[in-house]
């Protein structure tokens, strides 16, 4: 069984959802195709005694769920020991009004009658309080995006950001008052730009958590310059002092953007807290598998940096496939499920000898989610190796200019001067 992490490295989270942990809990049907070589269990790769590959960090969102649900699948029986799970709370759903199970939250509402909405959700948030208590090692708090004023048709468009700030202080009370301990509390931070994100931290910081989460619009409209200015400010001011030890990144998933977190890690672990470690997270192997029938394939990093990018393609799906005895791995990168399958194992439905659109089910999906997975941690892990370990010319050249800029900023005084005369080679990071 293959490891796919490293403590040296900014640690990748894949965003399980609500159908792969639910299949992993029922029964294959008796007459459907499938390995001999593994089992359903052998899927939780955040479980030391899987067949097929290990890393034990993993995130799962409330937002997969209906207020008020008592959901039973391998996420919520998981066992003490099975990996670091951390909750995402549902900003996302909250936010756009797609959060099953409150009604009075409506498209395009009046932002005063928004806000009264949400405030008297009480039997929302202490669910959601308690869903994360129960069943996570570390949870997000419970943030209101300020980017659900600049979507039409949702609930909170006419709001304002002051508004949605108020009202993640009045859920953050909500968390302090109501917590029992059983969770390390990671303190979302939200904004468009380094001062939105920094007015945000400056009202929120009066929470004590475990650390910090922060929205990845900062590095998708800003780049590095945007995050590193940020993370320096609040080094500067302790936050990231003994006790917060952990910061996420919501939302965020490419080879690129492993190594400068990795490299953001190093810096803070050096100048701030020994203990701080930094992740990340994506639902991309769930929705491409789920939603797209792609399959991912892993990349042949060198120094162009196209190459750095996760391709996808289409699984193989036809009727003349139905009990076909090809290995999968003949089809895509050789994960260690796809060497275990074969296209018959993925493609299933007859329909009668009828030719049909679709030969995949359900339970085919969750296989080429495990793959995704695999190749998404297979291509950090190779990228960080390549960079942190082996300093091989395969990485390209401004990706190793930049990580030596960020290296440096951590390291100087005046790092708010230096950082404009960086910000040129930062900002050439793509």
């Amino acid at each position: 069984m293959k490891r796919m992490f490293s403590d040296d490295f900014a640690v990748y989270l894949p965003a399980v959802n609500e159908t792969y942990a639910n299949f992993l809990s029922k029964a294959i049907p008796n007459e459907r195709p499938f390995s001999d070589a593994f089992t359903l269990n052998d899927l939780m790769f955040w479980k030391g005694n899987s067949k097929l590959f290990y890393h034990p960090h993993y995130l799962h969102s409330v937002g997969n769920y209906k207020i008020g649900s008592n959901p039973s699948n391998v996420i919520t029986q998981r066992g003490i020991s099975d990996g670091t799970l951390f909750g995402d709370s549902g900003g996302y759903q909250i936010g756009t009004g797609k959060l099953k199970g409150i009604d009075t939250l409506k498209a395009n509402m009046d932002g005063d009658a928004a806000c009264l909405a949400w405030k008297e959700a009480y039997e929302a948030r202490f669910w959601i309080l308690n869903f994360l208590e129960t069943h996570t090692n570390y949870a997000m708090t419970i943030d209101m995006p300020l980017r659900a004023t600049t979507r039409p048709d949702t609930p909170f468009c006419n709001c304002t950001p002051k508004q949605l700030t108020d009202l993640t202080i009045e859920n953050l009370k909500f968390i302090d008052s109501h917590r029992l301990g059983y969770t390390k509390w990671l303190n979302v931070i939200q904004g468009s730009d380094v001062a939105t994100m920094k007015n945000w931290w400056d009202e929120v910081k009066w929470f004590k958590g475990s650390g910090y989460s922060l929205s990845s619009i900062i590095c998708r409209q800003h780049g590095i310059a945007g995050i590193l200015e940020l993370l320096l400010i609040m080094r500067d001011a302790k936050a990231f002092d003994e006790g917060n030890d952990w910061l996420h990144i919501l939302g965020i998933s490419t080879a690129r953007w492993a190594i400068v977190f990795t490299a953001l890690q190093h810096g803070l672990q050096a100048t701030a807290n020994s203990k701080l470690r930094i992740s990340y997270d994506s639902a991309s192997p769930y929705l491409d598998a789920g939603e797209r029938d792609l399959m991912a394939f892993l990349p042949d990093l060198d120094a162009n940096t196209k190459s750095w990018n996760i391709q996808t393609e289409k699984a193989p799906q036809s009727r003349k496939f139905l009990n076909d005895p090809t290995e999968l791995s003949q089809f895509t990168s050789p994960s260690p499920i796809a060497k275990l399958i074969k296209l018959g194992h993925l493609n299933v439905n007859d329909d009668d000898g009828m030719d049909t659109r679709r030969q995949l089910d359900p339970l085919a999906s969750v296989l080429i989610a495990n793959h995704n997975v695999w190749v998404y941690l297979e291509t950090f892990k190779q990228a960080n190796e390549l960079t942190f370990v082996s300093n091989s010319n395969r990485v390209p050249s401004i990706y190793k200019e930049c990580l030596e800029s960020i290296k440096y900023l951590f390291t100087v005084e005046d790092w708010a001067s230096e950082l404009i005369k960086e910000k040129p080679t930062l900002d050439r990071f793509k």
